[in-house]
């Protein structure tokens, strides 16, 4: 006969937590493909009406203001509204850009980031209908005595392709 051993409490503790962990990650999964199941009917559904205003023969203004009339006024503004900030705080710099996608510029940025002497800590980036990224960087002090948080947003700002003074 033979005798299995229970589970010591830290082999419990142990075993909860990744259970959980586990559990909350597969959520978070779900939750996600849930979002972008959704999303993708809505598309879908804008699609089927835009083709069936196409198939009705209707004026060229008029198919032009089916497309945008789904749009809020805030949704158009923030398409078209290009973020730079630059916030430096005690013990890192905050970033944050939303601007117009396009090729490359994800990595331009990591470059001009590099270039002003910022290391990226944390990152979360986005691509899907304009180019957004949240950023915490570090610096070496020598570094942010000499460039100011003015001049690192224009530095992005240009690279961003975008010309002039950003306000």
């Amino acid at each position: 006969m033979m005798l299995l051993h229970p589970l010591t409490l830290n082999e419990e503790m142990i075993h909860s937590t990744l259970y959980h962990y586990l559990a909350g990650s597969l959520m978070d999964r779900t939750s996600i493909l849930g979002d972008t199941i959704d999303y993708m009917k809505e598309l879908l559904e804008r699609i089927k009406k835009l083709q069936e205003e196409i198939e009705v023969g209707s004026d060229k203004s008029h198919n032009l203001l089916g497309i945008f009339k789904d749009l809020s006024p805030n949704e158009v503004l923030v398409r078209n509204s290009p973020k730079f900030e630059v916030e430096r705080r005690d013990a890192d710099t905050r970033i944050e850009i939303c601007c117009s996608p396009k090729p490359g510029l994800l990595l331009s940025t990591i470059s001009t980031l590099d270039a002003v002497g910022m290391e990226i800590q944390q990152c979360v980036v986005s691509c899907f209908n304009d180019f957004g990224m949240q950023a915490s960087c570090s610096e070496d002090l020598e570094q942010r005595a000499l460039m100011g948080s003015e001049e690192i947003k224009q530095a992005l700002f240009r690279n961003a392709g975008y010309g002039g003074r950003c306000l």
